[in-house]
């Protein structure tokens, strides 16, 4: 059976209404037939608590998984800051679905993501082949370390995608939801048993500009060394610019147009953000750092190099599920900065290409999308689901 969404938003600014009129919506397009999951993506600035009340009043007991973010998609519309919140919800089809989630993560997030993998397997029972939703907090630390965790439990066999919770970029507090709770400092994840093969689609866009160098020291989140001398003058280089030019204060306004590429034997770059320059040289990459040893190149990109991958996207993922009903979208959040009013193409770009399959996600701050290897967390791309 093919699965059938229903997408709702709601633009209230009180979040109990805001809540049950997105999750009304929704569920008024499945026409009466049961949801077998909820997924909520909103803005960051509702009392949490009573939005999901707001949603369950509606949806009852039905799983329920999501997080903040930093914008929403729902069928080609973007829903920049502050928009509102979006619901979807899904009939089972020819799935089932399995949610568990783990608060206070940082320092553990090996274990929690194992922890995490596990419990959600456990709920949607055995399958020849499976996905896996995975959303975290953005600030937990080096989120790679919850990637290997839960890879450590699904294996190359599952598709893992997903995105680390967002509020708005204030880069102060960010949430994940698993049925009526709001997870503090936490990951949920949402766990795919299927019948047929699931895929993960995911590009970004950025092309290479400088020359490969090699991470020499790294330290939690932090590259410290490039090439034996501090990351800060040999990535100031690379971009063209003399030692120091680049503060703590203007490093933003230049970094996001270039990004880290950890070059891949496939000769695919997986994509590192700096977002900050430390006074001590070293650069504070957003969630997880290119491992010491690994080779990185500097990469560039503009509105139309990000915007060309999209179709591309969409039209892989349908081809790879033929039955596809709806497709779920993880965006950066920097990738806005740098499509700045062409932002909306790319929900418009991808809903075109997914044809009559619903599109619906978030823009995270870091993605998870297993590539190559065991490495699954991206910066600065897009990710896809097909369901």
């Amino acid at each position: 059976m093919r699965i059938k969404a229903g997408l709702g938003a709601s633009g209230l600014k009180d979040a109990y209404d805001a809540g049950k009129e997105a999750a009304g919506a929704a569920v008024a397009e499945l026409n009466g037939e049961k949801p077998a999951l909820v997924l909520v993506f909103t803005m960051p600035h509702y009392d949490m608590n009573r939005l999901l009340s707001g949603v369950r009043l509606v949806t009852g007991s039905t799983p329920l998984a999501g997080s903040t973010t930093a914008g929403e998609i729902i069928r080609g519309r973007y829903m920049g800051f502050g928009a509102g919140v979006t619901v979807t919800v899904l009939t089972a089809g020819d799935y089932r679905f399995g949610i568990a989630s783990a608060s206070h993560i940082r320092g553990d997030l090996n274990s929690a993501g194992q922890e995490i993998a596990r419990n959600s397997k456990a709920e949607a029972g055995p399958s020849p082949y499976s996905a896996m939703i995975l959303m975290a907090d953005c600030l937990a630390g080096d989120l790679q370390q919850l990637f290997y965790g839960a890879y450590k439990i699904a294996g190359p066999g599952t598709a893992i995608v997903g995105g680390a919770a967002s509020d708005e970029m204030q880069f102060k507090e960010t949430f994940v939801f698993h049925n009526d709770k709001s997870v503090e400092q936490g990951g949920v994840a949402v766990w795919i048993a299927s019948e047929k093969p699931l895929n993960a689609v995911t590009r970004h866009g950025w092309n290479p500009v400088g020359v490969p160098l090699l991470v020499t020291r790294a330290e939690g989140t932090e590259i410290m060394e490039l090439g034996g001398r501090p990351a800060a003058i040999a990535y100031e280089e690379q971009i063209g610019i003399s030692p120091g030019q680049l503060t703590p204060e203007n490093f933003w306004d230049t970094s996001m147009y270039y990004p880290f590429g950890i070059m891949q034997m496939d000769g695919s770059n997986i994509i590192r953000v700096a977002r900050n320059k430390k006074p001590n040289g070293s650069l504070l990459i957003q969630a997880c750092v290119p491992p010491p040893g690994s080779a990185v190149q500097v990469m560039e990109g503009s509105a139309d190099s990000i915007l060309s991958v999209v179709e591309e996207v969409g039209h892989e993922a349908i081809a790879g599920n033929p039955d596809t009903g709806v497709i779920l979208a993880f965006s950066c959040a920097m990738r806005p900065k740098i499509m700045k009013d062409r932002t909306p193409e790319e929900a418009e770009r991808l809903q075109a290409a997914a044809g009559n399959a619903a599109v619906c996600g978030m823009y995270c701050c870091g993605e998870f999308a297993r590539t190559v290897g065991t490495l699954g967390t991206h910066n600065a791309t897009l990710t896809v689901l097909a369901l």
